[in-house]
């Protein structure tokens, strides 16, 4: 199936997703860092951070939503799916906001926030790999591949198991 939102026939929204994700990622580990070291410098770097990883992930969910609206058929597995990573990720982005509500003037996270952030990367993590589910085992936004099930998790790429191509090869070979 084809992604709604796209250029050129390449979806948007897993082009833009890296930067979020690598953004608040940073920003819980220079949080940790800044815990870890008491360097304030880096309490701030992961202040900046969070701001820019909020602010992208709100432009990475638009081709999303526009994708789950124009793209994902109805009632499928493909649909339930989508709204399970949107609300990983949704999730996260509160979690990462709450946190960033909560900072000091020092720009230092107490332990809530902390936590918070951590959480958030988890359920970021948990976001990503449900969006992998839908792309290489649901095949949304893959021409050809309109909300279906891959055959299994060890499908090769023209879509056969490898107890299928054996299969196959040992029948060309007699």
């Amino acid at each position: 199936m084809k992604s709604t939102a796209h250029i050129n026939g390449h979806p948007i929204h897993p082009m833009l997703i890296p930067y979020p994700f690598a953004l608040l990622s940073s920003a819980a580990a220079f949080d940790v860092g800044a815990r870890a070291t008491g360097r304030q410098e880096w309490s701030q770097t992961a202040r900046h951070l969070t701001t820019a990883g909020l602010a992208t992930a709100l432009v990475a969910a638009v081709p999303g939503i526009i994708d789950y609206f124009g793209s994902i058929p109805r009632q499928s597995q493909s649909r339930r799916s989508a709204l399970q990573h949107a609300g990983c990720n949704v999730s996260a982005l509160v979690c990462f906001a709450v946190a960033a509500r909560g900072r000091g003037e020092d720009d230092r996270l107490g332990v809530r926030g902390m936590s918070l952030a951590l959480l958030g990367t988890g359920l970021l993590s948990l976001g990503g790999w449900l969006g992998g589910e839908l792309v290489y085992h649901e095949h949304v936004a893959v021409v050809g591949g309109a909300g279906e099930r891959a055959p299994g998790r060890d499908a090769g790429a023209n879509g056969k198991s490898g107890s299928e191509i054996a299969a196959r090869l040992e029948h060309d070979r007699a």
